[in-house]
């Protein structure tokens, strides 16, 4: 009698690719599904995956507050939603698809941010991490595209450097 199981081919999730490398993500072994930083025993629980349309000011203010973001007021000025609001002097980086990034310290500075990125890129997925412990680590983009650009960027960089005599 030949069981079924043994007629299946045993699933077998690929390794790390390279956007994931770049990025820092982990992924599950199992599941294929990103790990949190510090995770192999240390679940954060603070971490969150989100696409960029389910990505709202509030929510991130009140996600990174605790965590020395969002706490100091320097001015109000008119946000998208039509109300006057606080521009934060501690905003928060968001990675570009370069070698800079956007520091977002209101709801107008996410939605330019946001829009700007779903323009080139679509609608992508965006980890947050307040216990990452690098400010370049709390916000990421896990998108393949998105992250060669990053890589194409610096590459570019890098040569310019190597011939203006300033890098081996």
């Amino acid at each position: 009698m030949i069981k079924l199981k043994s007629l299946l081919p045993e699933q077998q999730l690929p390794d790390a690719s390279a956007t994931d490398l770049a990025q820092g993500l982990n992924r599950d072994p199992k599941t294929g599904n990103p790990l949190p930083a510090g995770a192999g025993g240390n679940i954060n629980s603070n971490y969150k995956e989100l696409s960029l349309d389910q990505l709202k000011f509030d929510d991130i203010v009140k996600m990174f507050r605790v965590k020395d973001y969002y706490n100091d007021v320097h001015f109000n000025r008119m946000q998208p939603d039509g109300k006057e609001g606080p521009y934060y002097r501690d905003g928060l980086s968001f990675p570009n698809p370069s070698d800079a990034s956007s520091i977002v310290a209101d709801m107008k500075s996410l939605e330019n941010w946001k829009e700007k990125t779903k323009r080139r890129f679509g609608n992508v997925k965006v980890i947050l991490d307040p216990d990452a412990e690098e400010h370049w680590e709390k916000v990421k983009v896990d998108d393949e595209r998105f992250t060669q650009d990053q890589k194409d960027a610096n590459d570019a960089k890098m040569d310019m450097l190597k011939q203006w005599g300033t890098s081996e």
